[in-house]
């Protein structure tokens, strides 16, 4: 039996952004088309253990099990991973950490996986919860 989705989707494993995430998935029309992979810190891992990442490592599974086409890189603010917003001096700092390590983690995929689509998502507390923006 044959079972493809369109995605892997790399989230952190905070609890307090699952909700939201459910409500995005949802709206990008990705629920039940989705590889989850939860780990602290997203791009950290793979920014950290290249040879052996356990992302990576995830990535390769879900292609080769489920043929997806895409990855999804989903950081948030006030990560623990990295200190969450204390380990900062102020949120650009912030943003601009977690935008630079994405961007090695995407060129990174794209090493391994060229024929994978890498997007970069973050998600910021809001005065209604947290707000996912693509970047």
């Amino acid at each position: 039996m044959s079972h493809t989705c369109s995605a892997a989707l790399i989230r952190c494993m905070d609890f307090r952004l699952t909700k939201d995430i459910h409500n995005w998935l949802e709206a990008q029309g990705l629920m039940n088309d989705c590889d989850m992979i939860s780990v602290a810190g997203v791009a950290k891992d793979i920014v950290e253990n290249k040879d052996n990442s356990f992302v990576l490592n995830q990535i390769v599974l879900s292609v080769k099990l489920h043929q997806i086409k895409k990855v999804i890189l989903l950081h948030h603010l006030d990560c623990g991973a990295y200190g969450g917003h204390a380990g900062f001096t102020d949120l650009a700092q912030e943003l601009a950490k977690h935008q630079s390590e994405m961007q090695t983690a995407a060129a990174s995929i794209k090493e391994k996986f060229p024929q994978l689509e890498v997007v970069m998502a973050i998600v910021s507390d809001s005065a209604n919860g947290w707000e996912i923006k693509m970047l």
